[in-house]
This record gives C-alpha cells, sequence and structure tokens, in this order.
C-alpha cells in the first residue's frame, strides 16, 4: 500500500498515515496526521531534494537537523521521513541519523561525576544531559559529512546501553540527524547550527512529554516512583533545556 494511498487510516483527527517501522530493534507503528504528512514532511522532503543539486556542485551532501526534546518522538519521525523518502520519484532518498552515537563511553561517565564533586553522582546517572555527550567529535563527524566524505556513523546499543563505533556506512546524499541538542545555544554547541543545511524543530507540551517519559521508564522495568524521580531529576531538565535555549529552527512543527 502506498503511505498516501485511500487505504490510509482515520482516526478522530482526521485521516492518518501509518506504517510499521523497526526503531531500536522494536516494532513501532508511526501514525501521522495526513495534512502532516502532505503539508509538512513532503514538502520538507522536496526542499531537501532541491538543496542536493547545490551540494553536488561543491562536492558535498545535505545535512539537515531534526531537533525535539526527550520524549517527543523525533527516532520515529525521522524514520519515516526516511521511509516516506524512499523510493519515491522525485524525491531524493533520504539517511537518518541519530547522536545517540556520540554519548560518551559508561567508563568515561563512571569516572566523572555530576559538577566534579567526587561525593555526587556519577554522570552516567544524567545520561543524555548535554555533558555527557562529546560535542567535539560530533562536530567533526559533521563537518566530514557535510563534505561529502564515506564514513561510519557511531551507534548506540540498546542491548549494552553503550556506544558502538562500528556505526553504519553513510553514503546517501541527503542525511537527517535527529537529537535534543542539535541547536542548543550554549558554548561548545551553537556552533552545530552552521553544519546544517535546514533545520527542523518538534515542539509538544511538557506535560505531554513528562507522561511520555515517566510511561517509557516504567515500561523499561522501573516502578512508577523510580520513573518520576528520574524524571524530576534528569528528563525535567533536558525538555526545559532544549524547549527554553534552542536557537530557532528553520520549521517549527507541532503535530497533529
Amino acid at each position: 500500500m502506498s503511505l498516501l494511498s485511500p487505504e490510509s487510516q482515520r482516526g478522530k483527527g482526521g485521516p492518518r498515515v501509518e506504517l510499521p517501522l523497526l526503531i531500536n530493534d522494536q516494532e513501532v507503528l508511526a501514525s501521522y496526521a495526513r495534512e502532516d504528512v502532505e503539508g509538512l514532511f513532503l514538502p520538507l522532503l522536496r526542499e531537501l531534494t532541491r538543496l542536493r543539486e547545490e551540494a553536488r556542485g561543491r562536492g558535498g551532501r545535505v545535512v539537515a537537523f531534526l531537533v525535539a526534546p526527550p520524549g517527543a518522538g523525533k527516532s520515529t519521525l525521522a524514520s519515516f521521513l526516511q521511509e516516506l523518502s524512499s523510493g519515491r520519484e522525485g524525491l531524493a532518498p533520504l539517511h537518518a541519523l541519530g547522536m545517540d552515537g556520540f554519548h560518551r563511553p559508561n567508563a568515561w561517565l563512571d569516572a566523572r561525576h555530576v559538577g566534579d564533586d567526587p561525593a555526587a553522582p556519577s554522570l552516567r546517572s544524567v545520561k543524555g544531559a548535554p555533558q555527557t555527550f562529546d560535542v567535539g567529535a560530533l562536530e567533526a563527524t559533521l563537518c566530514r559529512l557535510r563534505a561529502g566524505e564515506r564514513l561510519r556513523w557511531p551507534s548506540y546499543s540498546r542491548a549494552t546501553h553503550d556506544v558502538c563505533a562500528e556505526g553504519p556506512w553513510v553514503e546517501s546524499e541527503v542525511v537527517l540527524v535527529e537529537g535534543n541538542y542539535l541547536l542548543l545555544d550554549e558554548p561548545g554547541w551553537r556552533g552545530l547550527r552552521a553544519l546544517c543545511d535546514v533545520s527542523v524543530m518538534l515542539r509538544e507540551d511538557s506535560e505531554v512529554l513528562h507522561r511520555r517519559l515517566v510511561a517509557r521508564k516504567v515500561a523499561g522495568g522501573s516502578t512508577s516512583e523510580e520513573a518520576e524521580a528520574h524524571y524530576q531529576r534528569s528528563d525535567s531538565r533536558n525538555v526545559e533545556l532544549v524547549l527554553g535555549h534552542s536557537l530557532p529552527a528553520d520549521h517549527t512543527w507541532h503535530l497533529g
């Protein structure tokens, strides 16, 4: 079935487009309002396709950013956009990549403490915060990516909860990088903005994100109390940071 066929599912908000995806080794049913697919997603893919010609002229590739707070569904959307672009006449195939592979290794996080206080918990307790990423390595890899190099993008194992240097090869001319802090307006991060051709911010209500993130931890085996404590200690700060301290994006989406 075509992604935009008349058989697309209808929900309370009108016609929807649904597609099963494999994300982090789990099957996910992606479901988006048809008006978002036609009014937001496809125009973005057409814009990236146009930019591909300019990138060819400079011998590089197109790099787009998809930025969102934790729990907003950026990984699902990135995979959906990749599938939407695949084999569709007139659209350049897009390769979706996540920035989780640029987390510091667990051994590095365990050897360092929050606020550099030896009595404080290790940085692994706030894994996912900006200081737990190797932003220098991310910037260097984005430079190589935009220059058109054939490279391996580091990945993150949901089995070991650690980084994997042996990630996928990147050969596509159009790449979408998704992550929380790609537009973060802070030292060490704000320079990344110059390394993308188009940026998209996916916004969501903070209370919706709260519910999703707590439910995600519970689904992973935490008790409700543990999940709420983790949200207050880590996730809530990261949500506020992304929503309140990001540079303006070229496109801002609040999906139906």
